[in-house]
C-alpha cells in the first residue's frame, strides 16, 4: 500500500498564504485529512489566504462536497479563513463540483476566485 498522499500543503513565506497543490485521485480519508492540514497550517502562520492548486484533482466525492460545505468551511471561516484562489481543474466532473460549492459560500465571508494559472491566482492574493 503506497503512503503518498495525492496533496502538498506548504506555507509560503512571500506569499503570505497556505498553498495547497492537489494531484489525482484523493480518497474521502484523504480529502479530509489534507483540507484539516490546510487549516492547521494557515492558523499556525496566522494567515486567511489559501492557493489551491486542484488542477490535476479528479474527483470531490459527493459525501465530501457536503462536508466541505456544511462542516469544514464555516469551521475554517471561524478560525480566520478569509481568501481563496482556486485553479481550475481539468477535470470536467470535478470543475462542477468545485463550481457548484462556490455557489453556496457567502462571499462576505469567503472571498474566492477561478483563474486557469497559478501566475493569475498568486497576482489576485498579492493584491489583497
Amino acid at each position: 500500500m503506497s503512503t503518498e498522499t495525492p496533496y502538498h500543503i506548504l506555507y509560503d513565506e512571500k506569499l503570505g498564504a497556505v498553498v495547497m497543490d492537489w494531484d489525482g485521485y484523493a480518497t474521502s480519508e484523504q480529502f479530509r485529512e489534507g483540507t484539516e492540514l490546510m487549516l492547521n497550517v494557515m492558523m499556525r502562520y496566522k494567515t486567511g489566504k489559501v492557493l489551491a492548486n486542484i488542477k490535476d484533482m479528479i474527483l470531490i466525492g459527493r459525501e465530501d462536497q457536503d462536508w466541505l460545505e456544511k462542516t469544514f468551511l464555516p469551521r475554517a471561516i471561524s478560525f480566520g479563513f478569509r481568501f481563496i484562489a482556486i485553479i481550475r481543474p481539468d477535470n470536467y466532473f470535478n470543475n462542477v463540483a468545485v463550481e457548484s460549492i462556490s455557489y453556496k459560500i457567502d462571499k462576505e465571508k469567503l472571498g474566492l476566485q477561478f483563474f486557469d494559472s497559478k501566475t493569475e491566482a498568486i497576482s489576485w492574493l498579492k493584491s489583497i
